[in-house]
């Protein structure tokens, strides 16, 4: 009888261990980033930026212009003329790779808690950047027309 009990006993203990494995849970309240965004962000501040080369794209980067200006990014961002509440965005296209700053625009939340780079940012602005809630599309338009900016 005791070798009864102590087989269910072992059975009621290992089959929910073993359900479990391998299998990785979401957290609610984490952003998920697509895989390539979270791969650009995994690159050190050093390396070069893995960006668009090429000619600018004019419309996008006037919807760009557009968004920038609607979503508020202008009252905490300068593109030349140094830091206003977050870092001067000129250039930054070729410090950062087009991955980083797609992910960066489109969560920025989770950037802040996961990229050492962004994290590094928010040390020295001591402001987070909020979530606008661009798509990547839209972000995509906004790294165009700091190209463009930037020129």
């Amino acid at each position: 009888m005791y070798m009864f009990w102590r087989s269910t006993l072992l059975a009621f203990a290992v089959v929910p261990l073993l359900a479990a494995c391998g299998r990785e849970e979401a957290k609610p309240d984490q952003d998920v980033q697509p895989q390539e965004a979270r791969a650009e962000t995994q690159q050190p501040a050093e390396q070069p930026a893995a960006g668009v080369s090429g000619p600018i794209d004019a419309a996008l980067a006037e919807r760009g212009s557009e968004l920038f200006n609607t979503k508020g990014c202008v009252g905490c961002h300068r593109i030349g003329g140094g830091k206003l509440v977050g870092p001067d965005l000129k250039n930054v296209s070729e410090r950062r790779s087009l991955g980083w700053i797609i992910a960066m625009i489109t969560h920025p939340d989770s950037m802040i808690k996961e990229d050492p780079v962004a994290k590094k940012l928010f040390q020295e602005h001591m402001t987070p950047m909020p979530n606008q809630g661009l798509t990547g599309e839209e972000a995509r338009a906004v790294y165009e027309f700091l190209r463009r900016e930037s020129q």
